[in-house]
């Protein structure tokens, strides 16, 4: 019996032992994994994403009760240190009241010009361009860029070490963040519209709104263990707002915004080639602001 108990002992021990490992020993601490993080921005040369993201707006209203679903997939790759750039995504827009929209985009970024591809149903694929600037080229980077805006959130998170995971057979940090709210929601809303937000007529959120709002919210980060470049981001969240927090204290009614993001990026640093589709060299000049 006493050899039994002190068999069952040792395999408690080894499991504890790895345990621990997993979630905590050994891993470095929250500033050491923000300070690398943000040291490796200096590295980024070139990257791949992956961009999924959902967004679904309801309004309960006796009057008018609305719902909207904004669905997008996006992939591309971000060429920083040759000023090009290339992505294509799948976007799917359906409201209340509304025909669903279903549109492809493609865009790129060559040589100083700016090409971007809009494909619908009633359209097909449509070629506009315009010449771009160098502070139209830092607008589009500040934009799209993925890995910046996240580790800019970093710096005024809070942020808590969890434990360590491969993704892609990348060795990476996990790591659980509580934002800075507004930070948050204004990347949430970036990188689900990828500028768009305007024109899909989404409501802004202020300062004063947030104060009054209800709402929750998760967001995990992963860092590759060897260069702390970014690989994984999820982000989850949902926002209850009244009308009174929306400032029309005489309607009825509440509004809710799920969104949920999930972004990859991979292969740093790799040479890549991006090619401009013979027809876009013939695409229309855009006349207002790309």
């Amino acid at each position: 019996m006493g050899k039994k108990i002190a068999a069952m002992s040792l395999a408690l021990a080894m499991v504890l032992s790895f345990t621990t490992c997993g979630e905590g020993a050994g891993l470095p601490s929250a500033q050491e994994i923000v300070d690398g993080a943000t040291q490796a921005l200096d590295n980024v040369r070139t990257y791949e994403f992956e961009i999924d993201m959902s967004l679904n707006a309801t309004i309960e209203s006796e009057d008018e009760p609305f719902e909207g679903t904004l669905a997008t997939d996006s992939s591309g790759v971000f060429d920083l240190a040759n000023k090009q750039f290339r992505m294509d995504m799948d976007l799917n827009w359906s409201a209340t009241g509304d025909e669903e929209m279903d549109m492809e985009m493609e865009l790129y970024l060559i040589d100083s010009t700016g090409y971007v591809m809009v494909d619908t149903p009633e359209t097909g694929p449509v070629w506009g361009k315009e010449e771009l600037s160098e502070a139209d080229w830092e607008e589009t980077v500040e934009l799209l860029s993925l890995p910046e805006p996240h580790i800019e959130l970093l710096e005024t998170a809070q942020v808590k070490v969890i434990g360590s995971e491969t993704v892609g057979g990348i060795d990476c940090y996990v790591v659980e963040i509580t934002p800075d709210m507004e930070q948050f929601w204004e990347i949430v809303m970036q990188q689900a519209t990828l500028g768009f937000a305007e024109e899909l007529e989404l409501p802004e959120i202020t300062e004063e709104i947030f104060d009054a709002a209800s709402y929750s919210f998760s967001m995990k980060q992963w860092f590759a263990k060897d260069t702390y470049f970014l690989t994984k981001v999820e982000m989850d969240m949902t926002l209850e707002l009244t009308p009174e927090a929306m400032g029309y204290p005489e309607e009825q009614g509440e509004m809710t915004m799920d969104v949920t993001i999930n972004i990859l990026a991979y292969n740093y640093n790799q040479p890549v080639s991006i090619e401009l589709p013979p027809e876009a060299e013939e695409a229309t000049e855009i006349p207002t602001d790309f």
